[in-house]
């Protein structure tokens, strides 16, 4: 007999795809805290279930922004390769946290990102062409470490920047751990960070991230999957038919909203979010 609760899974499922390949997030930061409040799922099950649907989502997306040709392969590649050791081990740790401290540390987290959009300058959210005088300085200072990347889309853009590469690859190793611990995949952190902190265009961050998250969040689902952390049934299939639909939709409004309005998107719903869990989590310890 068909359930009502799957009909609002399917359609959580849609609104997450959309946003969050629209924001390079994956969905995982909308999901996991919506199924904390709203559905009585373990945590640890909340983190297997979430990933397995973000790493869906971003197979997904991913073929979408292949075809738009904004994705900055090489580097999604050192960033997956660098997330998948945290990713695996995750999984194995998660088990041994109250849900109360759960929430509590997730809402943390959220709203620390949160603080960090708010206080960056919106005026580095769109692409810029490289500033060949500091390109030069700094290739003096860090050597082969400054790279330089020219990506061209299919719509005929063609987008520049350089970017500390070893630094950028790094701090993935961290973001692999902290995503499969909560299930959000870290594309709602890697984004901004790509945006604000190594110079990238919103678009490439977006779609970059998307692609990087295809790799590391299918590694940790296999992981959560093998110990029994993942709801196959209801919540992964009937969100999973959402997140596919939607996240096409998302990939394809990427190249018509502007970087700043999907910045000041992703702030919105994170500080919501974050505020949300942190009360929940304050209350349940």
């Amino acid at each position: 007999m068909f359930d009502i609760a799957w009909l609002w899974l399917v359609l959580m499922g849609f609104g997450t795809g959309v946003y969050g390949v629209l924001i390079g997030a994956g969905g995982g930061f909308i999901i996991g805290p919506l199924l904390l409040i709203f559905f009585d799922i373990e945590p640890a099950t909340v983190a297997g279930t979430v990933l397995a649907l973000v790493a869906i989502n971003s197979i997904s997306g991913t073929f979408a922004f292949r075809r738009m040709g904004t994705v900055d392969v090489r580097s999604g590649l050192l960033f997956a390769a660098a997330a998948i050791p945290g990713s695996v081990i995750a999984p194995f740790v998660i088990g041994s946290v109250a849900p109360g401290l759960f929430q509590l540390l997730f809402g943390i987290l959220l709203l620390l990102l949160a603080l960090h959009i708010a206080t960056s300058p919106s005026d580095k959210s769109e692409a810029r062409e490289p500033d060949q005088e500091a390109l030069s300085r700094d290739r003096r200072l860090l050597g082969f470490m400054v790279k330089s990347r020219e990506i061209s889309s299919s719509e005929g853009r063609t987008y520049r920047y350089r970017f500390n590469e070893t630094f950028a690859t790094a701090f993935n190793v961290l973001l692999g751990f902290v995503s499969s611990f909560f299930g959000t995949g870290g594309g709602f952190i890697r984004t901004p960070i790509l945006v604000y902190a190594f110079g990238f265009p919103v678009q490439v961050a977006v779609a970059t991230s998307i692609f990087t998250l295809s790799f590391y969040t299918t590694a940790g689902a296999i992981t959560h999957a093998a110990l029994g952390h993942v709801e196959f049934f209801p919540t992964f299939v009937f969100t999973g038919i959402g997140l596919v639909v939607g996240g096409q939709i998302g990939a394809r409004l990427t190249g018509r909203v502007k970087g700043k309005w999907i910045l000041r998107l992703l702030l919105i719903v994170v500080l919501a979010l974050g505020i949300k869990l942190l009360i929940q989590g304050i209350s349940d310890l």
